[in-house]
């Protein structure tokens, strides 16, 4: 077990659904589409480890049948007093959530699970979730607060048997310290996200982040145009981190039917998590309306942005379909962010009782004497404009960008 029980603090949800959880705002950085891998196993007899990180629904069905020998969980042979199995996350991550999934289990579902988290910088373990009863064919939800930050995660099950799955939501971390490489900053590995998309009825889903996507539904479609009526379908990206961009790559493997004819791309740099709801946001063009090429990559270069860009927002015209979209760039130096001036209140000047009936005095003199009013000038100063707040400088909006095949 762990070396070390850490003090952050663990909450069981009676949540059915990670839909009532909050969980979806996280990024699940134990699936295997991201680059999370099973690491070690003591035993998988009857169910490979790998299935805890799939990312396709259970089949409950199929994990019922005790008398089928395939199942779709991690399932350890019988008289096991424990079980475990080591996960690598897709990057270092804080933990914020755990779903420990035994949908289908019901007589094999392990009674008690801990999990633990092991830490690069000192190189321990420490306990995350401690030693907690599991309930049977369903959802087992977990809220972790606790700000530390773990590269591996291990799953310890007693007595021995089956999970169907495993899910760890968190927010990715990396370490971003050697400012002079080259990322791709809209990589869900590093902790990209989309925060924004049209139409989110009837388009699936995107998944326009993955780097490992091969097939239609690991990207992104939008429904057709239709004859009368002109679509502005858009999605909106935050970047894993600010930086200087070098190039834009559309990938549309897997559309070479369905891929836009068009892409139109700009950017702008916000503090926010969602730019749409920043006044202050300026979005630049990245790439005019450009063509891109079917059932292939298209590379879009740049010599001219030098600001940073935390935002991306790529519109597919008219519509059509991208399997992912990589931003490649340079992480941007702390401390660039702009500051909001504001000028400091004058003091506040008291005036004695004295001196106030004193000054009245002389007022009520002037006032009544026509003759002194007439010669007084009096000239009106407008008020001093209120200090603005400095914006993102602009980018320029004249792209030199290269067409490559």
């Amino acid at each position: 077990m762990g070396n070390t029980i850490s003090s952050q603090k663990h909450k069981q949800l009676k949540a059915k659904d990670i839909k009532e959880t909050g969980f979806e705002t996280y990024t699940e950085v134990s699936s295997c589409h991201l680059g999370g891998s099973i690491e070690l196993v003591t035993d998988e007899s009857c169910g490979n480890a790998s299935n805890l990180l799939k990312v396709e629904k259970v089949d409950r069905q199929l994990n019922l049948d005790d008398l089928n020998e395939a199942t779709d969980g991690w399932l350890t042979k019988r008289h096991e007093s424990v079980g475990s199995a080591t996960i690598t996350l897709c990057n270092e991550s804080k933990i914020a959530g755990l779903d420990i999934d035994t949908t289908g289990y019901t007589d094999c579902c392990p009674s008690f699970a801990n999990v633990e988290g092991y830490q690069t910088s000192n190189m321990t373990w420490q306990v995350i979730l401690p030693e907690s009863r599991i309930n049977a064919d369903s959802h087992n939800f977990y809220e972790i607060k606790d700000p530390n930050v773990y590269s591996s995660v291990r799953l310890n099950i007693a007595p021995g048997g089956g999970i169907a799955r495993f899910r760890v939501y968190g927010e990715i971390s990396p370490d971003w310290s050697d400012k002079s490489k080259e990322y791709n900053l809209a990589s869900a590995k590093l902790g990209a996200r989309i925060v924004r998309w049209t139409d989110q009825r009837n388009a699936n889903s995107p998944n326009i982040l993955l780097d490992n996507g091969t097939k239609m539904s690991d990207g992104w479609l939008t429904p057709r145009s239709k004859l009368e009526k002109e679509r502005n379908d858009f999605i909106l990206l935050q970047l894993a981190t600010a930086g200087t961009l070098e190039s834009i790559i559309i990938d549309t493997t897997g559309f070479d039917k369905n891929s836009p004819a068009n892409v139109f791309i700009q950017g702008c740099y916000s503090e926010d998590v969602d730019p749409h709801y920043d006044t202050f946001a300026s979005w630049v063009c990245l790439v005019p309306q450009s063509p891109v090429l079917p059932g292939e990559e298209t590379t879009f270069y740049f010599d001219s942005v030098k600001d940073p860009i935390s935002h991306i927002r790529m519109h597919l015209i008219p519509d059509g379909g991208i399997q992912q979209i990589k931003v490649m760039g340079k992480p941007a130096e702390k401390g660039t962010k702009q500051q909001l001036l504001i000028e400091q209140a004058p003091e506040v000047i008291v005036i004695e009782d004295t001196e106030e009936d004193e000054i009245m005095a002389s007022v009520l003199d002037e006032l009544h004497n026509k003759s002194a009013i007439e010669q007084l000038n009096v000239v009106h100063q407008p008020p001093s404009p209120p200090t603005p707040r400095m914006r993102i400088p602009r980018a320029t909006r004249e792209r030199n960008y290269i067409y490559k095949r």
